[in-house]
């Protein structure tokens, strides 16, 4: 089924319309910047206040994407009373034109710009990591990255990250590594203090099951350094700390640390390439902080 146009005055009303008896109000929509397989909108009410993130898959992927994250929401509001970490609620998960369609309410944090305690985040990251299920970890984590790295057009680049996986390979076992699910964007701008102790996280659009544990605090710390060296550099200086970041993740002693800072570097990269296009990607960017820690010792 081709995508409706997001443009389109007709198609806007209707999804308007199936939103708002959603949400029990009516709203107006406002695009927001395409993910791979998604088209998303912020709803807002008659007073100008924004309500919900609508999530509409325009593909397969974006379905299967759209599905998980929906699961995480419901689990994590089952247990919102057992747990520091407060995520948007699920208001709908429905289907519009063949595809499924996620309703969620958009929510502020009560002190803006104010991040968590580190062991307040890291209790979150745990949460997280706990959303998988024994089944959701029965595949090969590094098979599925190697797939989606053969799926993208040949470049050297590509070819360079498929020989860098290799050697990890050849060096560590990768699905030995214990994993879980991943937010996919743990950062500064997604995860806030809220009030008594709680962890607010919203944008669980890039949420993913079998990632190896430690993604979301390595995550987390790159966006600190992408902004503090400027780009050049970070990727290096994140392998550098990888062991101090993950050595005692909540009381588990977990090896191969930098192994698993390079591996989320190949997993930022290929997500990157299969966003953009391998014509398109920002060449120094990658260049600046993946490659380099690619084929260091």
């Amino acid at each position: 089924m081709e995508r409706p146009s997001r443009h389109g005055l007709e198609d806007l009303t209707d999804l308007a319309d199936l939103v708002g008896n959603a949400l029990e109000c009516a709203v107006r929509l406002m695009p927001q910047p395409d993910l791979p397989g998604e088209t998303q909108y912020h709803a807002y009410d008659d007073r100008a206040r924004r309500v919900a993130v609508v999530r509409w898959a325009r593909d397969d992927a974006g379905a299967q994407r759209i599905l998980d994250g929906a699961t995480a929401l419901a689990t994590l509001e089952a247990h919102r009373h057992a747990s520091r970490l407060l995520a948007p609620r699920l208001v709908a998960l429905t289907g519009w034109h063949g595809r499924p369609l996620l309703i969620q309410e958009w929510f502020e944090s009560p002190y803006p710009g104010r991040v968590p305690t580190r062991p307040a985040r890291y209790d979150a990251e745990r949460v997280v990591v706990e959303l998988a299920t024994t089944a959701d970890l029965d595949h090969s984590y590094a098979g599925d990255l190697r797939h989606r790295l053969q799926a993208l057009p040949a470049t050297a680049f590509g070819d360079q990250l498929l020989a860098a996986l290799d050697q990890l390979a050849s060096r560590h076992d990768l699905d030995a590594l214990p994993r879980g699910a991943w937010h996919g964007n743990w950062s500064r701008s997604t995860v806030a203090a809220g009030h008594h102790g709680t962890v607010l996280v919203r944008e669980w659009d890039r949420y993913g099951l079998n990632r190896p544990i430690g993604f979301d605090t390595l995550h987390f710390r790159l966006v600190e350094l992408r902004g503090e060296l400027r780009w050049h550099g970070a990727g290096t200086a994140l392998v550098e700390e990888a062991p101090r970041l993950l050595g005692r993740w909540h009381g588990r002693v977990v090896g191969e640390a930098r192994c698993v800072a390079r591996l989320l570097l190949v997993e930022l990269a290929v997500r990157e390439l299969s966003e953009v296009g391998p014509g398109r990607a920002p060449v120094s960017w990658v260049a600046d902080w993946i490659a380099p820690t690619m084929f260091s010792a």
